[in-house]
C-alpha cells in the first residue's frame, strides 16, 4: 500500500517515528501512528521532505494458513 500527500512534510522522519513523538505537545496526543503501523505491518518505509510532502509504503504479508493448527 502506498499513501502519499503533498503537505508540510517532515524534517526528521526518524524522530517522527519514535513512539510518543508529537509536533503538538500542547494537545492531548499520544504520537503512536507510526508505532502502530510498524507493529502491524511487515514492512514500513517513510520518505518525507519539508515543503514537499510524505510517502508511506506499507506491506503486510497475507496467508490462507489457519491461525491455529488444525482449525480450518
Amino acid at each position: 500500500m502506498l499513501i502519499e500527500d503533498r503537505g508540510k512534510g517532515m524534517e526528521n522522519v526518524g524522530k517522527a517515528m519514535e513512539p510518543l513523538f508529537t509536533t503538538r505537545p500542547d494537545l492531548e496526543r499520544s504520537g503512536m501512528g507510526f508505532a502502530f503501523m510498524e507493529a502491524f505491518m511487515d514492512d514500513l518505509q517513510v520518505e518525507s521532505a519539508p515543503g514537499v510532502g510524505t510517502i508511506v509504503r506499507m506491506q503486510k504479508k497475507m496467508t490462507n494458513d489457519p491461525w491455529i493448527e488444525g482449525v480450518q
